[in-house]
């Protein structure tokens, strides 16, 4: 059981967001970008004294970062995330540190608001807050600093105005636009019932995992799985009580499947599941979803009859996730023909 996990946590690695790949390899452009400017702009100055060392020793980190994030997805969770988020404020401090005049390192914090994406969208909020301080409390650092060292105090005062303006300004504006398109576009691609995908929400993230396993070579199997005698339930219990068997069952399935797939209630009391990842671990999760639910202590029990297939990643994919929910829905009606709560596998 723990190689399944394992295996169902590295197949959740195949399913990446479009919009989570454009942002990853973009800011693996600016890293390396900001990499090069550092080496280059080293050329025009002693680049062997401590802090031309430090700057290309940065410069150089910089460049390999943004190679990383171009090839991997090493920046994107976890650990991995968050160093680069500290090396990321870090390394932009110590470079703002050797510009001179001092009211030009004040303007340098504007910097701020590109490192500002990366923790909006790959790191939690709390992170995105601890950033803008650490930003805020920097750029007042240097202005401190610009006027210890004699510059105007309205001239200075003026320039970091606008940089923490650009620094805190949009980055909150696009968190708060962002959670609200999260929130919106969930809410349309879910089944308020269940919580799991409705069909709408089924065909969104089906389709790009196919052409994402088809290009990494995996398997991508559908699997329609449809309540025994539901009307029963409804007429003898009541449509409450048949909810909370919907409920239950969409709850099972969905841990069942874990981070290998996703769930979706594609009719009234249907389901389908997605998974996708190595051929082995794909066949082990589809030949061992559950058939029989405990209806608890109000609800009855349960069965499914349910009916798996193979997508034939060959195709477009569009084609070929209709192709195999057709099947599948086929194959599950062979099943419960046969007498119902049993799974036809036909991987």
């Amino acid at each position: 059981m723990a190689a399944a996990r394992r295996s169902r946590l590295a197949t959740a690695r195949l399913h990446e967001p479009h919009l989570e790949v454009v942002s990853r390899r973009t800011i693996g452009f600016a890293a390396m970008n900001f990499g090069v400017v550092g080496i280059v702009t080293r050329f025009y100055q002693d680049p062997t004294d401590a802090v031309g060392i430090v700057v290309w020793l940065l410069a150089g980190c910089a460049v390999i970062s943004g190679v990383v994030w171009m090839t991997s997805r090493v920046f994107v969770d976890g650990v991995g995330a968050r160093v680069f988020g500290l090396f990321a404020d870090l390394g932009t401090l110590a470079v703002i540190c050797t510009i001179s005049p001092r009211i030009d390192a004040v303007i340098g914090c504007a910097l701020y608001s590109v490192t500002g994406a990366f923790f909006m969208f790959f790191l939690s909020r709390p992170w995105l807050v601890a950033h803008i301080v650490f930003a805020t409390v920097a750029t007042i650092g240097f202005t401190a600093w610009a006027l210890a060292d004699g510059e105007d105090v309205a001239y200075t005062l003026a320039r970091t105005i606008i940089v923490l303006l650009v620094v805190i300004g949009p980055t909150l504006t696009m968190e708060l636009a962002w959670s609200t398109f999260r929130r919106r576009s969930d809410l349309a691609a879910t089944d308020s019932l269940t919580g799991v995908h409705n069909l709408r929400g089924m065909w969104q993230e089906a389709i790009p995992m196919i052409e994402r396993v088809a290009d990494a070579e995996n398997a991508v199997a559908f699997a329609v799985a449809d309540i025994d005698g539901f009307k029963k339930v409804n007429d003898a219990h009541g449509h409450d009580i048949g909810d909370e068997v919907l409920v239950r069952v969409a709850h099972e399935l969905s841990e069942h499947v874990g981070t290998a797939g996703f769930v979706a209630r594609s009719g009234g009391e249907e389901f389908t599941l997605v998974v996708s990842g190595p051929a082995e671990t794909v066949r082990e999760i589809a030949a061992t979803i559950p058939t029989e639910f405990d209806g608890g202590a109000a609800a009855p029990s349960v069965t499914m009859s349910i009916g798996v297939v193979a997508a034939h990643p060959a195709r477009s994919g569009r084609e070929a996730a209709r192709d195999a929910r057709r099947r599948a829905d086929h194959t599950m009606y062979e099943a419960k023909q046969s007498g119902g709560n049993q799974i036809r596998l036909a991987l």
